[in-house]
């Protein structure tokens, strides 16, 4: 169920990824600067060759041109081919060629999407450049007999001005586009960094609940199997000597297991996440008296005392102290020894719950590890609503088990209240 869920959602997003000429253009710059600059140099050696203006500028602007591919995706790269090639033409007195305009965008590419260096690498180069060419010009003018170092002096300085204005406006926006592409990359990493946060508090979620479900099966399974096993035991004497009361104790072990089935089958359709599952109620305070109706039945003599009402507590408070009511019995039928009786006492009042399940029997079971997994249980219930519980051997003879629960405050458990 969940793999094909993954493939309906998947699948669109990925046939919408195709659709979507922009988003695809902003994912693959390299492929689209190849196609461009590629096709530009390509068109300029066309048409040079139709209209028979070939010549050295040729030469030099369509690599110029087709290097412009590098410059996003290898910004130093492409700074250093074009400034080679608009050195090289200088060099062989081919002062101005068209690929020259591939100088800014190559020190535009080197601002906006390279490293510190460079960065600092494709301003120097522009500045180099600039240099570069109002150097050759005022050269020229001092070579030239209209010119002298008067129009020299104009020339460099000019050109001078002109491209230094020029290398800043070029870095300003560059600067612009790289503040444009770090506050994309950061609304990314933070859009992915919540999408981890929220997969985290779900699993955690999943965590959670698949430990509650652990607790309530353990809890069922270990009431029931005690009280049939103890039912069981019981019934051989009963038969041999009282067989019309074996009935009875039949009776006994089938409403026990088909009540941990029932309950067996509600928590594997939580698991399952079965639509027509049909849940049965959850366990609350006001079937403890059936509780202690079954733990009698299975030889063990339980006296209840409820103080104060329980029907107006939170379900899950409620559900947790029938738990702890139910453990603790378990614990009794399974641990107190033979002749043992136990003593329910639920006292609420204005300032907290208090349950207490006494026994006087044998204290502790010296063929248990103490490692099972009911008190650790039944500490985690009351720890989610901000309780206590306490639990060892009496002083002279038995067994107790204390829980305290604060009622000051909501009564919501602490889980649900943090994840708000």
């Amino acid at each position: 169920m969940t793999n094909g869920s993954e493939h309906r959602t998947e699948a669109p997003a990925e046939r919408f990824r195709f659709r979507d000429p922009f988003r695809w253009i902003i994912e693959n710059p390299g492929t689209v600067d190849l196609i461009g600059f590629g096709g530009a140099s390509l068109l300029i050696l066309i048409s040079s060759l139709w209209t028979g203006s070939i010549g050295w500028w040729t030469l030099f602007t369509v690599p110029m041109v087709a290097a412009g591919a590098l410059c996003r995706v290898r910004p130093m790269l492409g700074v250093i081919l074009i400034g080679a090639l608009a050195v090289l033409h200088l060099l062989v007195n081919i002062p101005v060629v068209m690929g020259d305009v591939m100088t800014f965008y190559a020190m535009f590419c080197a601002v906006a999407y390279g490293k510190p260096a460079v960065h600092g690498l494709g301003v120097a180069a522009g500045l180099l450049g600039v240099f570069a060419q109002a150097s050759f010009w005022a050269v020229d003018a001092l070579r030239s007999e209209y010119g002298g170092p008067l129009e020299a002096l104009i020339s460099f300085f000019g050109l001078g001005l002109v491209g230094t204005i020029t290398i800043v406006a070029v870095w300003a926006l560059a600067n612009l586009q790289r503040a444009r592409v770090r506050q994309l990359a950061l609304t990314r990493d933070r859009a992915e960094q919540a999408l981890r946060e929220r997969e985290q508090r779900t699993a955690l979620a999943v965590a959670a609940e698949r430990a509650r479900i652990a607790r309530e099966m353990h809890d069922v399974v270990a009431h029931s199997l005690s009280v049939i096993i103890a039912q069981a035991d019981g019934g051989r004497f009963v038969a041999a000597q009282k067989p019309e009361q074996a009935a009875e104790v039949l009776a006994t072990i089938g409403e026990t297991g088909r009540a941990a089935l029932a309950d067996m089958r509600s928590l594997l359709g939580v698991l399952r996440q079965e639509d027509e599952t049909s849940f049965g109620p959850q366990p609350g305070p006001e079937m403890l008296g059936d509780l202690t109706d079954r733990v009698v039945a299975a030889g063990l003599a339980v006296d209840l005392q409820v103080e104060g009402p329980l029907e107006d507590l939170p379900h899950s408070l409620g559900v947790s102290v029938f738990r702890l009511v139910q453990e603790s019995l378990t614990n009794v039928l399974k641990h107190a020894g033979p002749g043992a009786s136990a003593a329910v006492r639920i006292m609420r009042g204005p300032q907290q719950l208090v349950i207490e399940v006494l026994d006087d029997g044998q204290g502790t079971d010296p063929a248990s590890d103490g490692q099972g997994h009911g008190l650790t249980g039944m500490r985690e219930r009351m720890s989610v609503f901000g309780g206590t519980l306490q639990a060892g051997p009496l002083p002279s003879r038995g067994y107790r088990v204390r829980a305290v629960v604060p009622l000051t405050g909501s009564l919501e458990p602490m889980t649900s209240r943090a994840s708000r």
